[in-house]
């Protein structure tokens, strides 16, 4: 008998590689069992799976969108219009948030205490309240705009009212700018081959005539092209005609990512201006460079370097962030798709589209902008020791403001201009303000009508709860604000005694709504609403994603390919995908997957938990990765196991590394709750929106978002306060 010898041998590295070929299959295989799950759920609906749909007419109208599209028109044209508009968002919000983001960091860094301090008071309610609360202000603000009869005209030809903006609009622009770009690219080509690469003398003539050839040609298409026109916006009867005419929900959406994400910008350039070696920027000064070039030549080319990556991450964030459309019906991308979901039932593919644009449009961003970051640090960091700018005054840098009698001049006009302002919303917000009374004690006022969040506070607190189940929510909110105020502010307190007193906490508000021990009624989370949902939501997702986000981390850098694989993949699509389209995946597909009877507040806890579970888990692999490997190897060395040693000494560790950075998450998934509003979960935003959505209430729209607003800053304060004192502790 002879042996049968394998024709590929199982040696070592096929041998290290077969586990991760069974995890994958198995992975995969559990993705093509929920899959089919669905399928059969859908086609017990009457509901035929597949893409086949996107060659079907749609059947519903894109009302603004720089595709002309028809109801009769398929889906795919629908979709491709919506994704214009995304893009048209993009390409409008991100150089604005870029300029005032820069210019709100710049007025942060200035010697003027003043100028600084109100740059901080301008940033710090835009970061910590939600954009999506954000938005339905701006949006109300903008239909308080006078009609289109007495439309304010800034400029010539640009009207503003309450049916949007209207903007002169340049058609026959298309072939211009595509022969400006040829153009540039040429002239762009020619100056770096010139200047990199020392050519012989009958090629360098032979590249010059190319490219004075292709100028040339540039020029005569230039010349040959139609001529561009401009189309003026033109008031007539009741409307316009003519122009760029984007509605007020384009608007509103445009201003509130705009602003938002300016505030986070600016303190990208602000610490990025402050990481800038003070070294660099005395040599520059000792070549005798003046500021001006000195921050041009010298500071800039530094800060890009620090602040490109998570500038990058605004943008990638601002796109997402674009999603909110939904919720004050603008026709996005992800408006589209989801009323192509409710017409046709098919979940699955919608969501399938959803992520798959979404992730391209966040692979090519951001692709480009490492492209973009590669280029700007192939020449290394410089010099990196020694003292930074944000070590001294900025004004004693490159940077040197007027004489002192400029900056006291500036001073005095910055002090008026700030007084003028308090004086205004003093009066507004207190002076003139109603308190209480009925919404026609409020038309009479000019100040705020407080009267209105007064009125309405049972619906804020408690949503459309029963007077019988308010006094066991109120309970519990009581417990669970106690509960947080221990976790955060309960210092001197033993650790064991925080221990207690949070366990005790918990237990009342559990017994609170269950009705355990005396017999009270179960109060369950479909009757849940208000304040009672955002504080359970923000605590119950929060101490879910922690456990799993420390799985993750662990597995991402375990020495599985198949797992490490697997958590990245994870962990990526999650956050390359917008929440507002997580949300809609657990609204839609979970109940497809468990069979229905799935509360709206569980679909939303089980997103809002994954995907800060996954942000969660790189700040966690950031502080394990931060930690020497000779610690794990002494533990290892003293007898202990890899989960004692992980327990003991590298957990303790990096727990003390990633506080401050965790803490900012937490401070963002609080702020993300407000988005379960979207799927019908009734938190308080959403009994925000009860409020003004009647007809009573509804001019006074900005005192309640106010009033919530209040209390998402507060969170996000104490928050960021104790990720401030974590920081302080961790440096000493």
């Amino acid at each position: 008998m002879t042996a049968t010898s394998l024709p590929f041998p199982l040696t070592a590295p096929w041998r290290r590689w077969l586990p991760a070929l069974a995890w994958i299959l198995g992975v995969g295989g559990m993705a093509a069992l929920l899959v089919l799950h669905i399928e059969s759920v859908q086609a017990a609906r009457g509901i035929q799976g597949g893409f086949g749909f996107l060659f079907q007419p749609a059947g519903f109208r894109i009302s603004e969108s720089l595709l002309n599209v028809t109801p009769e028109d398929p889906y795919w044209m629908s979709l491709a219009a919506g994704l214009v508009n995304t893009l048209t968002v993009a390409f409008v919000a991100i150089p604005l948030a870029t300029v005032l983001g820069v210019g709100l960091g710049f007025l942060g860094l200035s010697s003027n205490p003043l100028a600084a301090r109100a740059a901080a008071l301008v940033i710090a309610p835009l970061r910590n309240t939600p954009v999506l609360l954000q938005l339905f202000v701006w949006y109300g603000l903008l239909l308080r705009l006078p009609d289109l009869r007495q439309a304010w005209s800034p400029l010539p030809s640009v009207l503003l009212s309450n049916r949007g903006l209207a903007l002169p609009a340049l058609h026959g622009w298309l072939p211009y700018a595509g022969v400006a770009v040829a153009a540039l690219a040429v002239a762009w080509y020619a100056r770096r081959r010139w200047r990199n690469t020392e050519l012989p003398a009958s090629s360098a003539a032979a590249l010059a005539a190319i490219l004075a050839a292709l100028l040339a040609a540039a020029t005569i298409t230039w010349a040959l092209l139609p001529p561009m026109q401009i189309d003026l916006p033109i008031k007539r009867g009741l409307g316009l005609q003519g122009g760029w005419q984007p509605s007020i929900e384009f608007a509103a959406l445009t201003l509130g990512l705009v602003v938002f994400h300016a505030a986070y910008i600016a303190d990208i350039v602000r610490g990025a201006i402050r990481a800038v070696p003070v070294g660099l920027v005395e040599a520059g000064q000792a070549l005798g460079l003046t500021p001006i070039k000195v921050l041009r030549l010298v500071i800039a080319p530094y800060a890009t370097r620090v602040a490109l990556p998570p500038y990058a991450n605004q943008c990638l964030a601002l796109i997402k962030n674009s999603t909110l459309a939904i919720a004050i019906g603008y026709q996005e991308l992800m408006a589209v798709i989801n009323t192509a979901i409710t017409q046709t039932g098919l979940a699955l593919e919608g969501i399938a589209l959803a992520v798959s644009i979404y992730l391209t449009l966040a692979l090519c961003l951001g692709g480009g902008l490492s492209a973009w970051n590669a280029r700007n640090t192939r020449h290394g960091p410089g010099d990196t020791h020694g003292a930074r700018l944000g070590d001294r005054a900025f004004r004693d840098g490159a940077v040197r403001k007027a004489r002192t009698l400029r900056r006291k001049a500036m001073s005095a006009i910055l002090s008026l201009l700030l007084a003028a302002v308090a004086w205004s919303l003093l009066d507004w917000a207190v002076l003139r303000a109603v308190w209480s009374g009925d919404p026609m004690t409020c038309a009479n006022a000019a100040g705020a009508c407080w009267a209105a969040v007064r009125e309405n506070l049972p619906l804020l607190f408690y949503g459309t709860m029963s007077d019988v189940h308010r006094g066991p929510a109120l309970i519990a909110c009581l417990a669970l604000l106690a509960a947080i105020a221990v976790a955060l502010g309960a210092r001197r307190v033993p650790a064991r005694m925080r221990i207690v007193l949070l366990t005790a906490l918990s237990a009342i508000a559990v017994a609170a709504l269950t009705g355990w021990p005396w017999g009270g009624d179960f109060i369950g989370p479909q009757r849940w609403g208000g304040l009672l949902v955002t504080l359970i939501l923000a605590i119950a997702a929060l101490v879910a994603a922690v456990p799993l986000a420390f799985a993750l981390a662990l597995l991402r850098r375990s020495g599985s390919p198949a797992g490490s694989l697997a958590a990245a993949g994870l962990i990526e699509a999650v956050r390359g995908v917008p929440l507002v389209t997580q949300l809609l995946f657990a609204s839609f597909v979970l109940p497809m997957l468990l069979g229905g009877g799935v509360s709206k507040f569980s679909m939303a806890l089980a997103a809002l938990t994954l995907h800060t579970a996954c942000v969660l888990a790189e700040v966690l692999r950031g502080a394990l990765q931060a930690i020497p490997p000779g610690q794990m190897m002494a533990a290892r060395a003293l007898g202990m196991r890899p989960a004692l040693a992980y327990a003991c000494v590298i957990w303790p560790q990096a727990r003390r590394i990633a506080a401050p950075a965790a803490l900012g998450v937490f401070v963002g998934a609080v702020k993300d709750t407000s988005l379960v509003s979207i799927i019908g979960v009734f938190d308080v935003l959403g009994a925000a929106k009860a409020v003004v959505a009647g007809t009573d209430w509804r001019p006074y729209h900005v005192e309640v978002y106010l009033a919530v607003a209040l209390l998402y800053l507060a969170a996000s304060l104490a928050l960021s306060r104790v990720a401030r004192r974590m920081e302080g502790r961790a440096g000493n």
